[in-house]
């Protein structure tokens, strides 16, 4: 099923509410508090993973799913027939492991194995979306894209997704999908307004660029960006921009991006979250929220249309960094 399918179901603002520390750096109260604010204003699409935040101090994994959790056992059927609940598997580190060195994996008793688990962390019988979280090349693409789509034909999944996949891996897997449809319908990478220096090392995370757009456009594969925000960078001036992005080609970029923020009042992280939404090739942002003020801040920058000047302008800014 296409992504566009399953949130066109429950009408849901153009963002998906980030949940990586509820449960271990946001307190589980904390992040309930968040989850009531978000769950009340519509924005339904949530975003977890199996490995949240187990590098966390006194982190497991298990957290923000079972936050998540906790939270629709108390809430009520209709409560998960509201919520599109999106989590992934393959990057939880095998038990005594405590690294993304050696992770579980996308193998097809591995995929069974983490999905099961999640499932009761997440007090459901089904998620809506079901990422491969990393690029496990010690498994074929087929194996991986082969078992995901059984578990979406066996009803434990709606949609198909995948992170963190370069542009050659993505476009083996879109092969792999074979003509039945039963490929990938989002992929979700690292993603904001700023383009980092060529030579940056993101690992483990994964950049969306020019050709992984293109090839999820070709393939009608929906995309999300995470780190939309570069962890406040935009606007706090006590988080500097992280390795990679404080270049001298980002500084014209920046300069637009804040005389747009003027113009439309919006802070310069908000503008980035509108034009996310905006641009040609629109790409929804994962936002990691930590406090119930911030939903409101989030659905406000996602609800404003930018003038289509202001977005000619970034885009320029942006493509001549």
């Amino acid at each position: 099923m296409e992504l566009t399918e399953i949130l066109a179901e429950v009408p849901v603002p153009s963002m998906a509410v980030g949940t990586m520390y509820f449960g271990t750096t946001v307190p589980a109260a904390e992040a309930h508090s968040v989850l009531d604010v978000a769950h009340e204003q519509g924005a339904w699409f949530w975003d977890t993973a199996n490995n949240y935040a187990f590098w966390a101090k006194g982190g497991t994994g298990d957290e923000s799913e079972k936050c998540l959790g906790d939270w629709l056992a108390t809430r009520g059927p209709r409560a998960r027939e509201e919520v599109m609940l999106a989590t992934k598997v393959g990057a939880r580190p095998r038990p005594g492991s405590v690294g993304l060195s050696d992770p579980m994996g996308l193998s097809a008793a591995a995929l069974r194995e983490q999905l099961t688990d999640s499932l009761k962390r997440l007090n459901t019988a089904h998620v809506d979306v079901l990422y491969a979280h990393i690029d496990d090349r010690t498994v074929p693409l087929e194996e991986t894209v082969g078992v995901l789509g059984e578990l979406q034909a066996e009803g434990l999944t709606r949609a198909i997704a995948a992170s963190n996949l370069r542009a050659d891996r993505l476009a083996k897997a879109v092969d792999a999908g074979g003509p039945s449809g039963s490929g990938y319908a989002a992929l979700q990478q690292r993603f904001t307004y700023l383009v980092p220096d060529s030579e940056a090392d993101l690992s483990p995370h994964v950049l969306l660029d020019g050709p992984i757009e293109q090839i999820c456009i070709n393939a009608g594969i929906a995309m999300l960006g995470y780190s939309p925000l570069l962890s406040g960078a935009y606007t706090r001036d006590d988080r500097p921009l992280p390795d990679g992005y404080a270049t001298s080609a980002n500084d014209a970029a920046l300069g637009e991006l804040h005389s747009v923020s003027d113009q439309v009042g919006l802070d310069a992280g908000q503008v980035v979250l509108a034009w996310m939404g905006q641009r040609d090739r629109p790409v929804l942002p994962v936002i990691g929220l930590s406090g119930p003020e911030q939903v409101d801040s989030a659905l406000h920058a996602v609800s404003t249309a930018l003038p289509v000047e202001a977005l000619t302008r970034l885009d320029a800014a942006r493509s001549s960094a």
